[in-house]
């Protein structure tokens, strides 16, 4: 399975508070996760990071035959863990009160995998140049889209539209949306934080990832968004299911 990774701090903020990590097993399972952090102070960077070495340590070791429940039930316990170290972390250090993160994980196969996501970081199916965003943002505006109380027109320039309605690490209790997604050989996989999926168009985003290495969409993802603006912080993770012409 061919993977790249980019962050870029942007062109306005004075800390990077993404993170994320590609954490491959022997065994030919594959995780992806990015996390883009909030808080005072600049307590988002730990959450954020908190959130993925959490993750990824309770994650250390996947099965080959794990079924679908079974990986869904061991990422929400590592989600869960993280959920309450970071609030803890938080509580303890009044530097970081109210920090949090949202999250977006993929752990995927040659087959299929486990898609879960908290906050409005998003993951991105391309296939057969089609781009389907697969997560649904958990946001104020979000919500007001959904009950039609505002166009998509108006949600593009809301005035509310960073306000979170979930978030890892600011609640006891946090519940986070899974899904199983089977995919097909040349398939990709792009994970990013809202300084991506909030500055470039869905079109723009398909026509980068019709042709070339991930490495080279990564750069230009993150190029692009940057010549948008560049206004907060940039991660983009890619994964190809990856067929044998291109090994």
């Amino acid at each position: 399975m061919e993977s790249a990774i980019q962050t870029h701090i942007g062109c306005v903020r004075q800390t990077n508070e993404d993170s994320g990590r590609i954490q491959r097993y022997d065994n030919g399972w594959i995780l992806a996760i990015v996390a883009d952090g909030m808080g005072g102070h600049q307590a988002g960077d730990v959450a954020s990071q908190m959130a993925v070495d959490i993750i990824c340590e309770s994650l250390k070791e996947v099965e080959q035959d794990i079924t679908p429940n079974e990986l869904q039930q061991r990422l929400n316990d590592a989600i869960q863990q993280a959920n309450e170290r970071i609030l803890t972390y938080a509580q303890e250090h009044e530097e970081c009160r109210g920090m949090g993160t949202t999250v977006v994980i993929a752990l995927m196969n040659e087959h299929l995998g486990i898609l879960a996501h908290i906050g409005d970081s998003r993951i991105y199916r391309y296939n057969q140049s089609e781009l389907q965003q697969i997560t649904s943002d958990h946001t104020l505006v979000n919500e007001l889209l959904r009950s039609h109380q505002i166009t998509q027109d108006e949600a593009l320039n809301h005035p509310r539209r960073n306000i979170l309605t979930r978030a890892l690490g600011t609640d006891r209790k946090v519940k986070a949306d899974f899904s199983v997604m089977h995919w097909d050989t040349d398939d990709i996989l792009l994970l990013c934080s809202d300084g991506l999926s909030g500055k470039i168009s869905s079109d723009a985003m398909t026509a980068v990832l019709a042709d070339g290495s991930l490495k080279e969409m990564a750069d230009e993802l993150i190029t692009k968004a940057l010549h948008a603006g560049g206004e907060d912080n940039i991660t983009v993770i890619l994964l190809r299911n990856q067929s044998e012409a291109r090994v």
